[in-house]
Parts: C-alpha cells; structure tokens; sequence
C-alpha cells in the first residue's frame, strides 16, 4: 500500500451550504492576497514557499505525546462547540489523553506568543473509513476548550461544496518534510498543485485510487508537493475571496516524483458526514 505522508503510529464551484460555509472563514486579518498565491515564484513542503505568518489561520499542529504528527484545519460547529478537521488515520488507535493541537502557530520550533495549544475532548473518524484502503480518511476532534478566535493570528475555515474542475490550481499547507529523507519544516509552508481528473488518477494508481472518496493534484513531471507529516493538512481552492477546503492530505507513493501525485481524501465527499457531525 502507499507510504503515508503523517505517522501517527503511523467552472470552480456551484453551490452554498451555510452549516460549513459560516461568514469569516477561510479569510486571514494579515492582509494577504490569496489571489497573489499563484503569482509567486515557488521554490521548498516540496518544492514549496513559506507563508506570510498567519495568513492561513485555520491552519492547526496535530501532537500526538507532545510531538508534531499531522496537521489539520480548525472548523466552527454548533453551540460554541470547536472541531479539528484531519485525516482519520492520524487519529486511528490514539488515545485521546495523548492528543492535543496548536492553533495560531507559524513557527513550531518557537514558544510563539500567537499560538495556543489546546487538549482534546473527543475524536470521530468517517464512518465509511477503511484504515488499509485509506477510503474516507476523514477525522475530526472535539476540542475541549474553544479557542481565542478573537486573536488576528486564529481563524475557522471553509468546507467546500463542490470539487473544482481538473486543471484548477489550487493550493495545500503543512509543516512537513520537505524532501523523503528531510526533517519537517519548522515554518508553515505552502504549494500550487493542479487538480488532477479522476480518470488521470485512476490511470496512475488503478484499484488504489478509489473514487468515490479520494481526489489526488500535483504536476505530471513532480517537484511540487506535500510529504511527511503534511497527513491531515488541507488542500484549498481559492474561490469567493476566501480559501475553501476540499481535502486533506492522506497518501501517496514517496513525494514529489513525476506521474505520482499526492492522494487527498475528498472533504466534499464526507461534507454530509462532517456537516452533521459538527451541527449535532
């Protein structure tokens, strides 16, 4: 099977759905442009750039016993109640005394004055979720306390309705390695990626692309992509001024090597599951 990119143990868009499309998110208070993101000159994620700090705020470090092991993007739910949206197999078989997240971070080798961490109250991984197969690696967790959303540098995200069509660029965040044999990145990194169709990625991977719940992106000749402890993270189309989430980072075949695209698992395709979930 593929090798995971995160251990823990191991027309653009139709369409509104106001539950997971609350008013601020996948906007920053930094003042940056996304719609400036696919005129930069990206460089190293792979073969990625460094953000402008804070200037994807939803963006969370995932710890498992205190060490960095996934990422994932801060959602708004119901009644004053908070989630993490991540892959499901960075929450597969963890005990969730062990689990806690930091929000508001840009640089995870400093003790920033931006971030806090905060414990977790419970996880839920898609019902659907096959940990061989990785089909709907989806996951949220509870946070126990809701965080400090008043604070520039801490803000929710947006779930997207729909998958963008092939060819969109579009856009994926983490602290990751930046090569297969590198350390993680210590700032938050970002890269393009185009969306690949689904026909191209069940011609590379064949019964492992499972279609019905996975979308992969990335550029046929490589170079550009997320990696090791990238699980969880988010890939977002920019779209309606805001950034919108339509997956999160889940496997792939080493990183950055040609006609072996990045696999996310489809968060438009668990947008019910999630939707209810957070909405309960």
């Amino acid at each position: 099977m593929a090798l995971l990119l995160g251990f823990i143990l191991g027309s653009l868009f139709t369409g509104t759905a106001m539950d997971l499309d609350p008013q601020g998110c996948g906007t920053n208070s930094v003042g940056f442009d996304y719609s400036t993101l696919t005129k930069t000159n990206n460089k190293r994620i792979v073969g990625g750039n460094i953000v402008t700090p804070h200037s994807f705020p939803w963006m969370v470090a995932l710890k498992y016993r205190g060490v960095f092991q996934c990422g994932g993007s801060l959602l708004k739910g119901s009644s004053n109640k908070w989630y993490i949206l991540t892959g499901a197999h960075c929450l597969h078989g963890a005990v969730v005394s062990d689990l806690e997240v930091v929000l508001g971070a840009h640089d995870l080798s400093k003790n920033e004055a931006s971030s806090e961490t905060i414990a977790i109250k419970q996880t839920m991984n898609h019902p659907s979720f096959n940990p061989i197969t990785l089909e709907y690696d989806t996951g949220l967790m509870e946070l126990a306390v809701p965080p400090q959303i008043q604070r520039p540098e801490i803000n929710f995200g947006c779930v997207a309705a729909n998958k963008p069509s092939s060819g969109t660029i579009c856009y994926v965040i983490g602290w990751g390695t930046t090569s297969v044999e590198s350390a993680p990145s210590d700032m938050l990194q970002v890269v393009d990626k185009p969306i690949m169709s689904q026909q191209t990625c069940e011609g590379i991977y064949g019964t492992d692309f499972r279609n019905s719940s996975m979308l992969c992106a990335g550029y046929p000749q490589g170079g550009k992509d997320s990696c090791k402890l990238d699980s969880g993270g988010p890939l977002m189309c920019y779209h309606n001024s805001r950034m919108e989430i339509i997956g999160t980072v889940s496997w792939g075949f080493g990183c950055a090597e040609p006609n072996s695209p990045a696999v996310y698992s489809s968060t438009v395709s668990a947008r019910q599951w999630i939707d209810k979930t957070i909405n309960a």
